[in-house]
């Protein structure tokens, strides 16, 4: 049976965390936090579920909030809980890259298009432009035309290599 049809008070941990999984996964995490409180006050020791709390902490931004609640973990009787800690951990608390501006890529806000008439609703894209101050060149590299190839004497060259591979093939049993 699914469980989101069922009563929280009437679920078991397994669906509990199938629950707060799916919600996870469609990116409600505030949902998540309040499915993992309900589950809480009937399995408050399970591990899993204050993983799961932490990864929604961690994924509405509140990074220290969910170091601290990882940490908790480390100790968990449940070896998987312990590791999964330990992994989540290193991620939230490794040092951040700096990323060079022309890595990020700015989304445009479209907030104002809802509002616009549907004659304005069209997106215009700008192409880069180059700039301005690229050398040009004034001489092109002239090349030299390539003296014509003797085509004939090419002709009869291939011939012959072709009559001598067909006669070797007539020799071969």
């Amino acid at each position: 049976m699914d469980p989101e049809l069922i009563p929280p008070e009437d679920l078991r941990l397994p669906q509990h965390l199938a629950r707060i999984e799916a919600s996870f996964e469609r990116g409600q995490y505030r949902r998540v936090l309040e499915q993992v409180k309900q589950a809480q006050s009937r399995y408050p020791q399970a591990g899993k579920l204050r993983l799961w709390q932490a990864l929604a902490e961690e994924a509405l931004g509140e990074t220290q909030e969910a170091i601290r609640l990882a940490q908790t973990l480390l100790g968990n009787p449940d070896p998987e809980v312990a590791q999964q800690a330990r992994y989540v951990l290193g991620i939230w608390q490794a040092p951040r890259l700096r990323r060079p501006a022309e890595w990020l890529l700015e989304i445009p806000d479209l907030s104002h298009l809802e509002e616009a008439e549907p004659g304005e609703r069209r997106l215009v894209y700008e192409r880069p432009r180059r700039p301005a101050s690229l050398p040009k060149v004034a001489d092109p590299i002239r090349r030299e035309a390539a003296p014509p190839l003797n085509t004939q004497r090419l002709t009869w060259v291939l011939i012959g290599i072709l009559f001598a591979l067909l006669a070797v093939m007539a020799w071969l049993p």
